[in-house]
């Protein structure tokens, strides 16, 4: 079965894995309130993707797939520039707190999420959204922009410490 995601949508995780259940939309970033705040502007769209399943160990799973561009301000010359995001994320799904690994013990490649009854999938999506968001959102290197539109590199370049010294050594 594959359904539609959107404002209202609500799972059962567990039985949405168990059941290999799979939801696809395209979600205008509007949608996402806790997000709404950290963009340089509400146009857009991502293309999420919501399966579940079970592992070789029949541990129940869900896989989130997220893929758009997100219009954030750099934080270097405060013009707005394009972000990719990219998310691909796996969750095994446990029943209550103990079933999951002490925070040393934890390894990157699995994530968690507690057996819900009514999980709202744009949570999940906008939470791991925001996981993905840079702290400090900037341009690629040397390509910001001044004012007047044209490349500003030289700004963000520091001085060299040592440009005193070699005058000095040419006397």
């Amino acid at each position: 079965m594959a359904a539609s995601i959107n404002q209202s949508t609500v799972i059962n995780n567990i039985e949405f894995a168990q059941k290999a259940l799979e939801i696809h939309g395209i979600i205008p970033l509007l949608q996402f309130s806790r997000l709404r705040d950290l963009l340089a502007g509400q146009e857009g769209e991502l293309d999420c993707r919501l399966s579940g399943g079970k592992d070789a160990n029949n541990s129940a799973y869900l896989q989130l797939e997220a893929k758009g561009t997100l219009p954030l301000m750099c934080q270097r010359c405060l013009q707005p520039f394009d972000f990719d995001i990219d998310i691909d994320v796996r969750y095994r799904i446990v029943r209550d707190e103990t079933q999951m690994p002490a925070p040393e013990d934890e390894s990157d490649d699995e994530d968690f999420l507690l057996s819900q009854t009514e999980m709202p999938v744009l949570g999940l999506v906008e939470d791991e959204l925001l996981l993905a968001l840079p702290i400090a959102p900037k341009h690629e290197d040397d390509s910001c922009v001044d004012a007047s539109g044209g490349v500003n590199a030289d700004a963000y370049k520091k001085p060299n410490p040592f440009a005193r010294l070699e005058a000095l050594k040419s006397k």
